[in-house]
């Protein structure tokens, strides 16, 4: 059986579907976590009738002999096998797992993690999901959408005796990596800052570090206004952050492209729906910030600003320079080429 969303797995296991072996991977580790734990089951008897295996180093055969031992006073019994790395699994690791996995005794239930992203992308990993489909079950987790995020959140506030509006849950998205594990965590601190009531914008910029994407965004609004002082204290703070200088130029790249683009739409008239369908973007979060600061400039600017960050991603990347050193000096440059002062 394969499940490829939360929602049709969720309605499987509330009707109680159970399966001998149920593999549960993708790019959401918290889900993917939450599922196992439930699988797992709580109470007296799983205390007794449980058992975990590090899935980073398997042993095949301490798997089988747990899944061949009776449960203690109960009907069955509950392996994981947690954060499988199938990548250091041998030929003949996978072909007894595949003889595990064909003949698993009626009183036994295997859970199987793997929290890599790419898991289900190699050969390894998708030999796997089709033998976990074929003896039981594969569920694939990806990352939630901007609308269940925002619920996730209101609710986790809610949880810590705390209020957070939608459009705080946004920005907060919006400035986060969108891994669960990770909002969960930032949430934490926010609510800690903010004791208990209503949150604000001022209690998340108080503990929330940005991540490099939503800095970049902010140094390309600096460039743009013109202000060399303001945009280098920002660099500085990165840097003072230990963030990699190849890491915000890849942004501060990604941002301009996208900045050229949404002027190139600004002129042909494209909304910014028109623009996010047409060139594939996931989120219209980057295609907004764009279409903002547009306005701000024209398309042989943004233009000659890409090549230049294009030229600077090759220097930096195959030469010996500094490379904090280099990307002061290449913000200068850009606020030359592009700032308020130029136009």
């Amino acid at each position: 059986m394969r499940y490829t969303d939360e929602q049709s797995f969720h309605k499987a296991v509330k009707e109680g579907g159970g399966h001998p072996v149920c593999l549960l991977y993708g790019s959401e580790a918290y889900l993917i976590e939450k599922w196992a734990k439930i699988l797992m089951g709580k109470g007296e008897d799983s205390v007794f009738n449980s058992q975990r295996l590090d899935g980073q180093n398997p042993d095949i055969n301490a798997l089988s002999d747990a899944l061949e031992a009776m449960p203690f006073f109960a009907e069955e019994k509950r392996v994981l096998l947690d954060d499988l790395d199938a990548s250091k699994l041998a030929d003949a690791d996978m072909k007894a797992i595949a003889e595990i996995l064909a003949d698993i005794p009626p009183s036994s239930k295997l859970i199987i993690t793997a929290k890599s992203a790419s898991f289900g992308e190699s050969a390894p990993g998708k030999k796997l999901i089709k033998l976990a489909e074929e003896h039981g079950a594969a569920a694939k987790f990806t990352i939630r959408g901007q609308s269940d995020l925002v619920k996730f959140l209101q609710a986790g506030a809610k949880k810590q005796g705390c209020q957070l509006s939608g459009d705080l849950a946004r920005y907060l998205i919006e400035i986060c990596p969108a891994d669960m594990l990770l909002l969960e965590n930032e949430l934490g601190k926010i609510c800690a800052y903010a004791g208990e009531g209503e949150i604000s914008r001022a209690h998340i910029d108080g503990v929330v570090i940005p991540k490099t994407e939503a800095r970049a965004f902010d140094l390309q609004r600096l460039i743009l206004a013109g202000k060399p002082g303001k945009a280098l204290e920002l660099l500085g703070n990165l840097f003072y952050l230990r963030e990699d200088p190849i890491a915000i130029l890849g942004a501060l790249s990604m941002s301009f492209c996208d900045l050229y683009r949404a002027r190139a739409a600004k002129d042909a008239g494209l909304s910014v729906a028109a623009m996010a369908k047409e060139y594939g973007y996931k989120s219209d979060y980057r295609v907004k910030k764009a279409f903002d600061n547009a306005g701000k400039i024209s398309a042989a600017k943004a233009r000659d600003a890409v090549i230049l960050l294009e030229q600077s991603d090759a220097a930096m990347k195959s030469t010996g320079v500094d490379n904090k050193i280099y990307l002061e000096q290449l913000t200068v440059k850009l606020i030359s080429l592009c700032g308020e002062g130029s136009r």
